[in-house]
């Protein structure tokens, strides 16, 4: 399989992977139609993150995965109150991702309420065991009032075999974007919001993190009258400094990672060695689009994987001056620097974007230039 073929299937693979169980086979068949090599491929690639399963074949590959793997939580809904992680007592389920399931839970000492992030059992392979060590190291290393921090990692044995799980901070709010609506947040506050966000970011990157999966839905918000955004999910993030490179899983050429609505050319583009701080400051650019106009700048809704990747790499974003006169100028300058294609045209940090954002908060004059 050619390289453009093979980046087509790590990004099918990467969506399928983001979604509900019970829509992977319609994704399959949607995404890869008659093109059996294609859907053969990202079978492989399924069977690769999923470990030791045993693939039954064309037809029959995802529904395994999703009924013997993907398709219930780690604990039944029913069945959760009670019952123990460690030394975590769950409450309920408050998500799941195609890593595991978190869920609302309870520690004695000290007495406080966690999120408690569980490796799905049948993900226990050797790879997927190191990239939730990796996980539970990096987190371990941010401590910012912006971000979810982690308290406690571990492996509790169960009848279902190693469980792997950490404890994080629960925060309990609305995403984001959820929260701008809800509360019907004027522009200065949107902005100051994001520029929050941008500080916490920041200090990610400074520790030598790269989120690589930043959108609405890992952005939460704790507080009314001092709303407090809290960055959430650093599970797929790269370390970029030399000592933990040596010792964890890297990401294999072309497979894409995040969801491509908030993704970079360069994470489209599918080469790994691309992806460094500024393209976290491209999603941040893409949030705050959303959060100040409602929309996504590109609508790719409906769409196939590579028309979706040319129409985000390719084309323009209207300007946001077309949902509001009150964007033109500042505002519209400094979302577009954020999103600029070339990543060398961009803000070149998260802390570049806050003080631009600031900037035109207090009236003065911003660093970023219209595009000539």
């Amino acid at each position: 399989m050619n390289p453009a073929r093979f980046q087509l299937a790590a990004a099918i693979f990467s969506e399928v992977r983001e979604a509900p169980a019970a829509s992977y086979a319609a994704i399959l068949n949607e995404r890869c139609g008659d093109d059996l090599e294609l859907r053969r491929e990202v079978e492989s690639l399924l069977h690769h993150d999923v470990g030791e399963l045993d693939m039954l074949g064309i037809e029959g590959a995802v529904r395994h995965v999703a009924a013997e793997v993907f398709a219930q939580p780690i604990v039944a809904q029913a069945n959760v109150h009670g019952k123990t992680i460690g030394s975590y007592r769950l409450v309920r389920i408050i998500g799941e991702g195609g890593m595991g399931t978190v869920y609302e839970a309870e520690q004695d000492n000290p007495r406080r309420t966690v999120a408690l992030k569980i490796v799905r059992p049948g993900l226990m392979s050797r790879s997927l065991l190191r990239r939730f060590e990796h996980e539970a190291q990096m987190l371990g290393r941010l401590q910012h009032h912006g971000i979810a921090s982690i308290y406690d990692a571990g492996t509790d044995v169960t009848d279902k075999g190693e469980q792997p799980y950490f404890a994080m901070e629960f925060v309990n709010g609305p995403t984001i974007t959820s929260f701008a609506a809800e509360h019907n947040l004027g522009t200065r506050q949107r902005l100051e919001l994001l520029a929050n966000v941008c500080d916490a970011v920041e200090h990610a990157h400074q520790k030598g993190v790269v989120h690589r999966d930043l959108k609405p839905c890992n952005i939460l918000v704790e507080g009314n009258e001092t709303p407090q955004p809290k960055v959430l999910d650093f599970g797929i993030a790269r370390a970029i400094d030399s000592d933990i490179q040596t010792t964890t899983q890297q990401t294999d050429m072309g497979q894409l990672i995040g969801t491509i609505a908030y993704m970079s050319p360069e994470q489209m583009a599918g080469d790994s060695s691309q992806i460094d701080t500024r393209s976290d400051v491209y999603a941040l650019g893409v949030i705050g689009y959303e959060l100040l106009s409602g929309a996504l700048p590109f609508d790719v809704r409906g769409k196939t994987i590579p028309d979706a990747v040319r129409i985000i790499s390719e084309r323009d974003a209207a300007a946001l001056s077309v949902f509001s006169r009150g964007f033109r100028g500042d505002i519209d300058t400094i979302i577009a620097k954020a999103m600029e294609k070339d990543r060398e045209r961009r803000y070149q940090s998260a802390a570049e974007l806050a003080a631009d954002i600031r900037r035109t908060l207090r009236d003065e004059p911003i660093m970023a230039r219209p595009t000539s």
